[in-house]
């Protein structure tokens, strides 16, 4: 951008987007701290979303045109808009479950299964609806829960493995047209490789009395919650927000981990003596709220005060990209 000795002012239009974007992502927060937005205002920005499509329609028809930027605008005013609203309300009020044009009322025939090996792998794979996970038997999974037409979910199972995903609909956004409720209960005998996908919707998850070997999760635009604080054992955690929530209970054990937020809010909640080394991203629209917890920043860094002698070492990578991380919240993890 520059200004000529004439007063005439030009734009790079390269960077007009971003500056839409950056200007709306940081107005947001500041009229919500100031009073001019409520939380419902806010919560019902992320309902802007169809205005992407209409604004890639418009780029599309103006593009051989001298408007043709114009379209770029409104996605990414949008976009500036529903990361504002996120960075605002911590990504809660994306998703309460409640995405799918009908309720899940009917019940699906139950399945069962086990495991015969001392280790397994399970993914749960759920497109729009509600989730929720918890530990039982020793060897044994169930699988129970509701939707539209009693058909259920899409199993496959065997003696180390088991996969439960939605049923493939059909068309670009059938993803938000049924609602489903699944419970699934997990074995608490062999080590479990355990992945979570989420596509609209909400999970919670009580893996206590597990042992595990790695726990990945991926929300997109979804709210979840993690219990990992009476895991048997556990090695490694990943996760992946794309416009999410995720609250995440960590272990009273040794581990390792990846998270990433993308439009997305995490909070952390540690136990009581563990030590904690967290690493960040260097994003301009990030938040770290990691002081007032005893924690030492060096660099990019915030470190446990003898760390390095902790009996319990925690430590994770964690990148926000306009998004936001919270260790030990007054509301807690739930």
């Amino acid at each position: 951008m520059g200004l000529g000795y004439g007063g005439a002012m030009h734009v790079r239009r390269g960077f007009l987007g971003w500056g839409v974007f950056l200007i709306l992502a940081g107005t947001v927060p500041l009229l919500v701290r100031s009073g001019f937005l409520t939380d419902e205002q806010v919560a019902n920005l992320w309902t802007l979303w169809p205005l992407i499509l209409v604004g890639i329609g418009v780029g599309l028809l103006l593009s051989r045109t001298r408007y043709g930027f114009v379209g770029g605008l409104i996605v990414a005013a949008t976009f500036g808009l529903m990361v504002g609203g996120l960075l605002s309300s911590g990504v809660s009020t994306i998703s309460t479950g409640s995405c799918g044009s009908e309720a899940a009322t009917t019940a699906f025939p139950p399945r069962d299964g086990s495991f015969s090996g001392s280790s397994a792998e399970v993914t749960l794979q759920l497109n729009c609806g509600k989730l929720e996970v918890a530990a039982g038997q020793a060897d044994g999974w169930h699988v129970e829960g509701h939707d539209r037409d009693g058909s259920g979910p899409e199993i496959e199972s065997d003696a180390s493995s088991l996969d439960v995903r939605s049923p493939d609909r059909n068309g670009p956004f059938t993803f938000f047209s049924q609602h489903d409720d699944w419970n699934v209960t997990l074995p608490t005998g062999p080590k479990l490789d355990v992945n979570l996908k989420l596509n609209a919707g909400s999970s919670k998850a009580n893996l206590r009395g597990t042992s595990i070997g790695r726990v990945d999760i991926e929300l997109n635009a979804g709210a979840s919650t993690v219990d990992l604080g009476e895991v048997a054992a556990i090695e490694r955690l990943e996760a992946g927000l794309n416009a999410g929530s995720l609250g995440i209970s960590l272990p009273n054990h040794s581990m390792t981990g990846t998270i990433e937020a993308n439009a997305g809010s995490v909070k952390l909640c540690a136990p009581d003596g563990a030590g904690l080394r967290l690493r960040t991203g260097e994003s301009i629209i990030a938040g770290y709220d990691y002081g007032g917890h005893g924690l030492v920043q060096n660099g990019n860094t915030w470190t446990t005060p003898g760390y390095d002698t902790a009996a319990v070492q925690i430590d994770l990578e964690t990148r926000a990209n306009a998004g936001s991380f919270t260790l030990n919240p007054e509301d807690g993890c739930d």
